[in-house]
């Protein structure tokens, strides 16, 4: 295995790499695109290119390893979960290969499909009416705390099965979830926080026995009933665990999309008076924002055998951190990648939501979610701007790169 000496090492919690991972992928795709990071233990795949052989070869390069395991944690960690008797691990539709990956896949085709994203459209749509209202005679709003995030909950709680007056409750044991993956975060705060995810566990079977006894339009139900013939029920581990992991990733990534591509909007003035004059500009504004600015930094893959990746011998059993943002930014496959074109003709070949047999089964539900909001927002406050003298700053966090607020203020009749 070789590798040049890397000038330094990638840390998304802290420093620059928070702020602006940016640079840092520009310089390993110009000079070192296989790169190892010591502090991740992985090696950084940072080229389009290089990306899509990964993902396209799901036998080479196993997923496995996509995101961590919570019970990969400390011992003291572990004991947590072994003295409360908690499940073992299950399969994810991200964490598994083929045969055991298609019926978790179909699974979640039919949970986030067409007939239920049309289902859920009215919500969308009153809800986001609901918080604009709250806010619109104010003058001044962060539209995150405000607005994306409470919008994307409810939808995706609604989709789950969550009621309305657990929501805030499943997002605190979300967010220990994410820590819990995170192999950068302290060790006292995972103790703690898995001593509530054993709630979380208990709060999910109580789920699980309701709708065995009482089938509902949700993604609960459709995990312990199967869909006849189209996919079998799930086992109680499976559910636990796919649960989890998809309300993780049916939450931050959408909620930070809808900031990321408002602030794009409205740092490009140009592109938000579009959006009010044509709302048909909206899809594509979002996905340039998923290419320009990936709410997601990317999965763990690791190799079956030994092989070759952008000239650096990896043997079997090596780690791999796909960078998807770093390749949505590769001028060799996006030309003039850090200008926000969203007539670009190649503007959805991002992979934000990968690509191959683990494209996000949820890409669907996620843009529609993007495009009910801003089309709202637009409609409704079109004079909004940024907040003078706000600046963007970025959440610390391994796995999502969302912003912490979004500050914007507009004339109001008094």
């Amino acid at each position: 295995m070789t590798s040049q000496t890397c000038p330094r090492d990638f840390n998304p919690m802290t420093g620059p790499d928070r702020d602006d991972p940016n640079p840092f992928y520009a310089d390993c795709r110009d000079n070192e695109p296989v790169r190892f990071s010591a502090t991740l233990g992985a090696w950084l795949v940072t080229r389009y290119d290089d990306l899509r052989t990964v993902v396209d070869d799901p036998a080479t390069f196993s997923s496995r390893n996509a995101i961590p395991s919570i019970w990969n944690n400390p011992p003291e960690v572990v004991k947590v979960f072994e003295d409360a008797g908690c499940t073992p691990e299950g399969a994810t539709v991200v964490n598994t290969d083929e045969p055991e990956h298609a019926p978790l896949r179909r699974a979640l085709e039919h949970a986030f499909g067409g007939r239920r994203i049309r289902a859920v459209q009215p919500l969308m749509k009153r809800k986001a009416e609901e918080l604009i209202d709250a806010f619109a005679a104010d003058g001044r709003v962060d539209l995150l705390s405000r607005y994306a995030d409470p919008f994307v909950q409810a939808v995706v709680s609604a989709v789950f099965g969550i009621p309305d007056s657990d929501i805030d409750l499943v997002q605190d044991w979300t967010n220990d979830q994410v820590l819990l993956w995170n192999p950068l975060a302290p060790v006292e705060g995972k103790v703690e926080a898995a001593r509530r995810m054993v709630e979380y566990e208990r709060y999910i079977a109580a789920l699980i026995e309701d709708r065995r006894a009482h089938r509902r339009e949700d993604f609960i139900s459709d995990m312990v009933h199967g869909d006849g013939d189209t996919f079998p029920p799930m086992s109680y581990s499976d559910i636990q665990y796919v649960f989890r992991g998809l309300r993780v990733a049916g939450h931050d990534t959408t909620r930070d999309t809808i900031t990321s591509t408002l602030l794009a909007m409205l740092q490009n003035r140009r592109w938000w008076d579009e959006a009010v004059q044509n709302p048909r500009i909206i899809p594509r504004l979002t996905e340039e924002t998923l290419r320009k600015d990936a709410p997601h930094r990317g999965l763990m893959r690791v190799t079956t055998r030994d092989t070759d990746l952008g000239g650096v011998d990896l043997p079997a059993g090596t780690a791999l951190l796909l960078l998807f943002g770093s390749g949505n930014r590769d001028g060799r496959t996006f030309p003039e990648p850090d200008v926000l074109d969203p007539e670009r003709p190649n503007v959805r070949d991002h992979l934000a939501f990968g690509h191959g047999i683990h494209q996000c089964p949820g890409a669907t539900l996620a843009r529609t979610e993007v495009r009910i909001a801003i089309e709202t927002l637009t409609a409704r406050l079109p004079q909004l701007v940024l907040e003078p003298g706000w600046d963007p700053v970025y959440i610390a966090s391994y796995f999502f790169r969302g912003l912490e607020e979004l500050r914007a203020s507009w004339p109001t009749a008094h």
